[in-house]
């Protein structure tokens, strides 16, 4: 996992720890592990694709699991930042590299529990820059 042009400098915790768990869901580690990327995803969890298809939650981190090589190359990522849209609610978005596709992402995080944080929508779409 690449970071570059990470926003670091806010002091806001919230967005911070969901921006971290970006970060996790985004490594090849835990893409690899269906019930690790499980916690991160919650049961509501609906996404509009990169490639225009709907993922809903069900199914979701076992198809990730079957298209992740622990050992290969990680997604890579820039610009990535964040902003607290209400207390436990917050809204993080970056670019994405992977392989030869490029992608704009936004996702919204919900806090469940003190510093757990899950990803109830997310959505990619292709970008020639």
């Amino acid at each position: 996992m690449t970071a570059e042009g990470f926003d670091g400098g806010s002091d806001d915790v919230q967005v911070a720890e969901a921006i971290a768990a970006e970060q996790e869901s985004l490594s090849p580690e835990c893409r690899a592990d269906p019930a690790r990327l499980r916690r991160l995803l919650a049961p509501d969890f609906h996404e509009f694709g990169a490639s225009g298809g709907e993922i809903e939650f069900e199914g979701t981190a076992e198809l990730v699991a079957a298209s992740t090589d622990p050992d290969g190359e990680p997604i890579r990522f820039h610009d990535m930042r964040g902003a607290r849209l209400a207390d436990g609610l917050v809204m993080v978005k970056y670019t994405s590299d992977n392989g030869a596709r490029r992608s704009n992402r936004t996702s919204l995080w919900r806090r469940v529990g003190p510093g757990h944080w899950q990803m109830f929508h997310h959505q990619g779409t292709p970008t020639q820059q």
